[in-house]
């Protein structure tokens, strides 16, 4: 058997690559925890920092800005160096600099750390999404890189109840330890991590046939790898970038980019101030605002769960991306619609953020790695998750100031760019379900 001749996404799945995949996983629930972490500590950093809307909007942005250069900037090394290098020091990164939460006196030093914590996940995001896709059987495939996006809404979830638990028994003015327990995730994820062996399918590509082959064996048979060769030991040159920009890949590219870069222009902007806009909408109060958030987040972790467990790999990730972002397009215009009746705001508000997070990021979780063949894989992740992370930058720069400037209108906006993502997406993008991923190079890239 050579590494030429091994399908390594078929077959059953096993305990091996469960693991593998879980470990993975992990990355996408630092992120989610990061993100609703700051979250609920804008409650405290505002009456204590006092920043102006711009400055607020900065401090939303910052970490988005370091996941789109942490992703295009690592994309490239993810293709030439492999993912395992990667894997592991973006989650250093990300222990580092949740630490240095603990040493922040003004809201410069704030948003210089946020954009370090963000680079370190977007360094991630290429490598762990490779990762699992290039492990896992076809048949299985969707579900799990589905179910990055339920590890996410449980990293949000998680972050929710400890701000709770902090600020019960030691008030808001703590925020710089809600903060800092990200590093507890991280470091734990970076133990679980030390057995991953690098991706067959990269080792493959770079001439390493035998080491792809022990890859493999490690994780269908609990085999141990050997030590790595050297990179110098035969690699290949990485296909030339431009590939990404002619037919058939840049179709992709641009499907992509307006899927992910909408969907992240509204859906992270509105998850990153649900507690605050609530509290303007609806009541001043602090826990009410974070339990809302609490239970639009378990809505979406149940619909996330449905969807990965049935409806990702029976009607596939066409279906879940069309109607998803369809019904947020409804929900916030019903936002707008509604604006002066509590209970209709609260109702669109729950369902647009449980069809973001468990639906319409879970089909982009499953095609970002499918859509691209390995020699590209990296490289093409990166940029469209660069481009996803600019749409954040973007809306969560944006949010504060047009919500002041337009109020309910600003869910109206909101509205129109969840339609043009409906548009592109139904005319350009293709159904994966159930293929493996030499099956797609042979239909989606010939």
């Amino acid at each position: 058997m050579t590494s030429e001749t091994v399908e390594f996404d078929t077959g059953r799945m096993t305990r091996g690559q469960r693991r593998i995949a879980l470990t993975a996983i992990g990355g996408y629930y630092v992120d989610g925890y990061d993100l609703l972490v700051l979250s609920g500590a804008l409650l405290g950093i505002k009456p204590e920092l006092s920043p102006a809307p711009g400055l607020l909007g900065l401090v939303g942005a910052s970490a988005f800005v370091g996941m789109a250069l942490g992703s295009v900037l690592t994309g490239p090394l993810t293709d030439r160096l492999g993912c395992r290098p990667v894997f592991f020091a973006s989650m250093a990164v990300f222990v580092l600099a949740s630490l240095g939460f603990l040493l922040v006196n003004d809201v410069w030093q704030l948003i210089a750390l946020r954009f370090f914590v963000g680079f370190a996940i977007g360094a991630d995001m290429p490598a762990l999404a490779a990762l699992i896709a290039e492990f896992i059987p076809s048949r299985r495939r969707g579900t799990f890189t589905g179910l990055g996006g339920v590890a996410w809404m449980l990293g949000a979830l998680t972050a929710i109840a400890v701000t709770l638990l902090i600020f019960t028994l030691a008030g808001p003015q703590h925020w710089r330890w809600v903060m800092a327990t990200g590093a507890i995730a991280a470091v734990l994820l970076l133990f679980l991590r030390r057995r991953t062996p690098e991706s067959p399918y990269w080792l493959r590509a770079h001439g390493r046939h035998e080491e792809a082959l022990a890859a493999w064996r490690y994780a269908t048979s609990g085999e141990i790898p050997p030590e790595a060769a050297p990179a110098a030991a035969g690699p290949r040159q990485p296909a030339p970038l431009r590939l990404l920009f002619r037919k058939p890949l840049a179709i992709m590219m641009v499907m992509l980019c307006v899927y992910w870069g909408c969907n992240n222009l509204y859906g992270s902007a509105i998850l990153l101030y649900q507690p605050t806009l609530i509290s303007r909408i609806v009541t001043p109060s602090t826990f009410t605002a974070l339990l809302f958030t609490a239970a639009t987040t378990s809505l979406a972790v149940i619909l996330g769960l449905v969807v990965c467990l049935w409806v990702i790999e029976s009607i596939g990730r066409r279906f879940i991306a069309l109607t998803g972002t369809a019904i947020a397009a409804v929900c916030t215009f019903l936002i707008w619609a509604g604006f002066g009746t509590s209970w209709l705001v609260l109702v669109a508000f729950a369902i647009t953020i449980a069809v973001i997070n468990g639906g319409t990021s879970l089909a982009f979780y499953s095609w970002a790695p499918e859509l691209f063949p390995a020699s590209v894989r990296g490289r093409a992740i990166g940029i469209v998750n660069m481009v996803g992370k600019t749409g954040s930058v973007v809306g969560t720069l944006a949010l504060p100031s047009m919500f002041e400037a337009l109020g309910a209108v600003s869910f109206l906006v909101i509205a129109g760019l969840a339609v043009l993502n409906v548009v592109v997406t139904y005319r350009l993008a293709p159904e994966t379900r159930g293929l493996t991923l030499r099956q797609l190079e042979e239909r989606v890239y010939a």
